[in-house]
């Protein structure tokens, strides 16, 4: 084993930019739930997101469609996520998707009103700021270090809710986490392309046209160039890793589209309008929580006594969406407290859970259920001058239900 070598970075002071009761790190779903929820429950909230806007994996990686709403023979799941279909239906920035609760939202639609919420709730917004570490007092997390444009600053909190989707703070903090990847995913769009010139060579030279086709899949990753291309192995955690993953993807997909340029009528014009600035990514660390949620949980119904959301989603790793139809279980608000760590919550899909239950948590409702059960579980920390592992569970579902949250 190669041992690190080091260096030894000058002592500096560090300004303290926010001294605020409830500090988010991380603008996706399950940022944005956290602190309209945490402010909705009189906490001073600041919500920091590294990008130049919210929505995580729905902006970031076009992930656009929000599934979990039901349990497959209706709707269930409620709260803020209701909130915002509403709203945005409102705006025209909605479809329903074909259950009827399940629904697609207009991203650039999203970004916008995402932060109007979180403004109208009473939280503030930090954005083009990068949350690096944890601030830590006597096993406590009292903050963050975070850096921008601004230098490196330090905001202090009395509870601190990890949002960053791959236990980032929970995990420097010393919180135990499990690592184990999934797929991840680049969204590239090509435009300009003559399809009747495309059909017409097809007709009229199959067996070229499929050998064309075939070879473009072979240099794409065995995928159509316009496709979702998915890569396995990719440790989302490792920044060489996302670096090359990240060039190789774009270098296939540039590399598949001139091949076609030069080879396939109707193709000479085409182009990559974009690739979307995020991987969509499935699966990172999680943590050791409080409590471990696992499948036969899920699958079983069960019921907790501190459960903060009643879900029927069952997506033990890919589709169709509800595996098993009618479903009706819980998420304890334990798997959102990490182990060993003081005024810390974790939500999102790096909550604690095992890896199948994983690829169920991960999606866009749980993500949104979780953050609103933590912004809630914050607030009511700080209004009661106590641990967030302390918060009563009937304070917290009381409080969650009088948000619109469903528990059954």
């Amino acid at each position: 084993m190669t041992e690190t070598r080091t260096i030894e970075e000058q002592a500096r002071r560090i300004p303290i930019v926010a001294d605020v009761d409830v500090l988010v790190a991380g603008g996706g779903p399950a940022g944005i739930a956290a602190a309209i929820a945490a402010a909705r429950e009189g906490a001073r909230t600041l919500l920091v997101e590294r990008f130049g806007y919210l929505g995580g994996m729905i902006t970031g990686a076009n992930v656009v469609a929000i599934l979990g709403m039901g349990d497959g023979y209706g709707p269930k799941a409620r709260g803020i996520m209701l909130e915002i279909r509403e709203r945005l239906k409102r705006l025209g920035a909605v479809t329903v998707l074909r259950e009827g609760y399940d629904y697609r939202v207009d991203n650039e639609a999203f970004k916008w009103q995402s932060a109007e919420m979180v403004y109208e709730a009473g939280a503030d917004l930090l954005l083009h700021t990068q949350v690096c570490m944890p601030i830590v007092r006597d096993g406590r997390v009292i903050g963050a270090f975070v850096e921008s444009k601004s230098g490196r600053q330090a905001i202090l909190a009395q509870v601190t809710i990890d949002c960053t989707a791959d236990a980032d703070l929970a995990y420097r903090a010393g919180c135990p986490c499990d690592n184990e990847t999934h797929e991840v995913t680049l969204v590239t769009r090509v435009e300009g392309v003559d399809a009747q010139r495309v059909e017409a060579f097809a007709r009229e030279s199959p067996s070229e046209y499929e050998r064309i086709m075939a070879e473009a899949r072979r240099l794409n990753g065995d995928t159509a160039v316009g496709s979702s291309r998915y890569l396995k192995h990719v440790d989302v955690t490792d920044a060489s890793a996302l670096t090359r993953a990240e060039v190789q993807l774009r270098r296939e997909a540039f590399d598949t589209l001139l091949y076609l340029r030069a080879r396939l009528p109707g193709y000479d014009k085409a182009r990559i309008a974009v690739t979307y600035p995020q991987f969509g990514v499935r699966l990172s660390r999680r943590i050791h929580g409080e409590y471990r949620l696992v499948d036969d949980d899920l699958v079983s119904n069960r019921h907790f006594e501190d459960g903060v959301a009643r879900l029927g989603v069952y997506f033990p790793d890919w589709g169709p969406l509800y595996q098993i139809k009618g479903l009706d279980y819980d998420i304890p608000y334990r798997c959102l407290v990490p182990k060993g760590v003081n005024g810390l919550l974790v939500a999102g899909r790096s909550i604690s859970c095992d890896y199948r239950t994983g690829n169920s948590m991960r999606l866009l409702v749980p993500c949104f259920a979780t953050g609103q059960a933590a912004g809630a579980a914050a607030g009511i920390a700080v209004e009661l001058d106590s641990a967030p592992r302390a918060v009563p569970p009937d304070t917290l579902r009381r409080a969650l239900a009088q948000q619109g949250v469903y528990l059954g």
